[in-house]
């Protein structure tokens, strides 16, 4: 008898870890599918601008959104424990959540453009060839963003969806230095996604 109790309750408690863990809130952040400026390798981060032009996804890049879409759902992400899709306002972030929206994982109202997740605004480096690193002093040379800058915006975006949204997971699409922005200042680790990945992290 004693040997049954333990067991029922070695039930119980795995039923109730699970259920804690399903309730768990997550943040699915994703880079935007390569798109034209990637192959390019060119500056590409604000429409106001005089030399900026319109990148679409390319092929690729939309082949490997389509399979990170298929890869969530199998993780058990769906439309029913989606609360709410972030997206940049640039052309290649919101065709990827369209993407997200055709595969099934989410419906287009749950859709949220938040320019706080833009690409980090290259100034008069907009439509230039792409230099291997951002340095500090680009910011004050050619009347660009800072990376500061962009933590900066990140952080206030975290901590408004944060208050917003007590319970749901939450999609992020946006960029390559925003997504390692945010997953850093979640998870204290610096990760640097591909173009079209997705990474999984605890909300709070």
């Amino acid at each position: 008898m004693k040997f049954i109790n333990v067991f029922l309750f070695a039930i119980f408690f795995s039923a109730f870890s699970l259920s804690l863990h399903s309730m768990e809130q997550q943040l699915i952040v994703i880079r935007h599918g390569e798109a034209g400026n990637n192959i390019e390798k060119v500056y590409n981060s604000n429409p106001e601008n005089p030399n900026y032009k319109i990148f679409n996804l390319t092929e690729a890049g939309i082949l490997t959104t389509q399979k990170t879409a298929k890869d969530l759902l199998a993780k058990g992400f769906s439309n029913t424990n989606i609360a709410a899709v972030f997206v940049s306002p640039l052309p290649r972030t919101k065709q990827t959540a369209d993407i997200l929206v055709q595969q099934g994982l989410v419906s287009k109202d749950k859709l949220i453009l938040d320019k706080r997740l833009i690409e980090l605004n290259a100034g008069d480096l907009e439509g230039k060839p792409t230099f291997p690193n951002w340095k500090p002093s680009f910011a004050k040379d050619y009347h660009a963003e800072s990376e500061e800058q962009v933590k900066n915006r990140i952080k206030e975006f975290y901590d408004s969806i944060l208050d917003q949204y007590p319970q749901g997971n939450i999609i992020v699409v946006t960029h390559a230095l925003a997504a390692q922005d945010l997953i850093e200042l979640v998870t204290h680790q610096i990760v640097k996604l591909n173009p079209g990945e997705a990474k999984v992290v605890p909300l709070r």
